[in-house]
C-alpha cells in the first residue's frame, strides 16, 4: 500500500505545482489559438478568426466565411496533462454576424487512470454594431457549460462530477483600419461549480490593444487581470507576414515572465500554426492548430 501512496503524493504535490504556476484555477490559463499565443497571448483586439469566442467573441464579426479549427496544447511538455480543442464558425444570412461553436477537454491522467476531466462547449455570437469605411464596432458574447468529472479513489470509489455555466461579452473598435481596441470580460455571471465544496471560476477582464503600422505588421498588447489573483499580466507580441503564406510571430508575458514564438503556414484554404512558450520554472508549451476556410 505505501509503495502506491507514496507516488501519487509526489504527483498530487507536482500537480499542485503547476496549478499555482498557472495562477488560476478550474477551466483557466489554457487558449487555443497558436497565433495568440505566439503573440504572448494576446488577443482581445485582434482575434478575428475561429477562436475568437476565447479572446472576445466580438472579433467573429470578422469571420465571412465558414471554418473548422482544432487544435492541440501540451502544456509545460508533460505527458499527464491533455488539452484539445475543436470548434467552427459559420457567418448568418445577412447582417446577424457568425455564430459559433467550440469544444475543450482538459484531463489529468496518472498509469492510465484518469485523474480529473474538465469539459467546456461554448455557443458564441459576435456581430457588428456599426461598420463603415472609416470606422467600427462589433459585440460578442458566449453562453458556456461547464463540466468538471473527478476520477476514482481507491478507498472512496467514483468522486463524481459537476457543471455549471457561464457569461463572457465583450467589444471591439476599429479605426481607420490600422488602430484597434478590445474589451473582454470572462465569466461575468460569477459562475462557482462543485456540489459540496463551490470552487469558483475565474473572472477574467482583458483590455487590448493592436496597431498595424504597415501592411503585414501586427502589433498588440493586452492589459489582463483576473479578479482576486494579484497583480495585472500584460501579454503582447508582434507579427510580421515574411511572405504572402508564412508568418513569423514572437512575444512575451509577465507575471510570470515568459517568451514566446512561432510561425503560420497558409496553404490553399488551410492554416497551420505553431507556437512555444517558455516558462522559468516549468517546461516548454508547445501548440498546434489547423484551421480549414470553406
Amino acid at each position: 500500500m505505501k509503495k502506491r501512496i507514496i507516488p501519487a503524493v509526489v504527483f498530487l504535490l507536482l500537480l499542485q505545482m503547476c496549478c499555482s504556476q498557472l495562477s488560476a484555477g478550474l477551466f483557466d490559463d489554457r487558449f487555443p489559438s497558436a497565433r495568440a499565443t505566439a503573440m504572448g497571448g494576446a488577443g482581445a483586439a485582434v482575434a478575428n478568426g475561429v477562436w475568437a469566442s476565447y479572446y472576445n467573441p466580438a472579433g467573429l464579426s470578422e469571420v465571412y466565411r465558414p471554418v473548422v479549427g482544432t487544435s492541440y496544447l501540451r502544456l509545460f511538455n508533460v505527458s499527464f496533462f491533455s488539452n484539445f480543442f475543436g470548434a467552427t464558425a459559420y457567418p448568418l444570412p445577412g447582417k446577424y454576424g457568425t455564430a459559433s461553436l467550440s469544444f475543450e477537454y482538459f484531463g489529468v491522467n496518472y498509469k492510465d487512470k484518469n485523474l480529473s476531466g474538465e469539459y467546456t462547449l461554448s455557443f458564441s455570437h459576435g456581430f457588428y454594431l456599426l461598420k463603415d469605411i472609416h470606422s467600427s464596432l462589433a459585440a460578442g458574447y458566449s453562453l458556456k457549460m461547464y463540466h468538471w468529472s473527478l476520477g476514482e479513489s481507491q478507498q472512496l470509489g467514483d468522486l463524481g462530477s459537476a457543471s455549471t455555466f457561464g457569461v463572457d461579452v465583450g467589444l471591439m473598435a476599429s479605426i481607420y483600419t490600422r488602430t484597434y481596441l478590445g474589451v473582454y470580460f470572462m465569466n461575468i455571471n460569477s459562475p462557482a461549480i462543485g456540489e459540496f465544496t463551490r470552487h469558483d471560476l475565474p473572472q477574467r477582464v482583458v483590455v487590448g490593444l493592436a496597431y498595424q503600422p504597415y501592411d503585414g505588421v501586427t502589433t498588440t498588447l493586452d492589459f489582463n487581470r483576473t479578479i482576486g489573483m494579484g497583480e495585472m499580466q500584460l501579454w503582447g507580441g508582434a507579427e510580421f507576414t515574411v511572405f504572402p503564406n508564412l508568418d513569423l510571430r514572437f512575444g512575451a508575458t509577465t507575471n510570470p515572465n515568459r517568451f514566446t514564438a512561432g510561425l503560420g503556414v497558409n496553404v490553399a484554404q488551410f492554416h497551420l500554426d505553431y507556437a512555444i512558450m517558455t516558462h522559468s520554472e516549468l517546461g516548454e508549451t508547445h501548440e498546434v492548430g489547423l484551421n480549414y476556410e470553406f
